[in-house]
């Protein structure tokens, strides 16, 4: 059994820039240091073409424990130009300081960006994008002053041989 591996296969579905308005750092919550902010606009794109736009509202949330990793979550909705609507709500984490660096960033003297890794069950008015179970990787500009979420997503299948 230990030789049989999954057939696993993963697409790069398109790339989102993402446009945000922080509007709230929260330097002492009972988990850490919580960030909130709101999508405003943006753009969903190929390598070759634009094929959509970033829908206003949402919420993209962090939240650095006192380990130093970032908890993601967020909701975020596509509108691509043939008028299917994705929405992709996510978790996931991110790497950013070390236990020693929360105080500093807390106390707002630390400003840096931070990659980002999610997974999302996406929901379409396409049949086929709503079945599809989504990853993304990416940058977050400014950790405590968010303005830009850049994102690749990735459709990811795995069947059992």
């Amino acid at each position: 059994m230990a030789n049989d591996l999954n057939k696993t296969r993963i697409d790069h579905l398109f790339s989102a820039d993402i446009d945000l308005e922080c509007w709230g750092f929260y330097p002492s919550v009972g988990g850490g240091v919580r960030v909130n902010s709101v999508p405003k606009s943006g753009e969903v794109f190929t390598q070759t073409e634009i094929i959509g736009e970033v829908v206003p509202g949402g919420e993209v949330t962090q939240l650095l424990r006192y380990n130093g990793v970032f908890e993601l979550d967020g909701r975020i909705t596509l509108k691509l130009n043939d008028g299917t609507l994705v929405y992709a709500p996510y978790t996931g984490k991110a790497d950013f300081c070390t236990v020693d660096e929360i105080k500093e960033f807390a106390a707002g003297n630390i400003e840096k960006g931070v990659d980002v890794y999610f997974a999302s069950p996406i929901e379409s008015t396409d049949p086929k994008l709503d079945k599809m179970f989504v990853f993304a990787v990416g940058k977050l500009d400014n950790a405590k002053k968010p303005g830009k979420l850049m994102l690749d997503l990735y459709e990811y299948e795995c069947l059992p041989l």
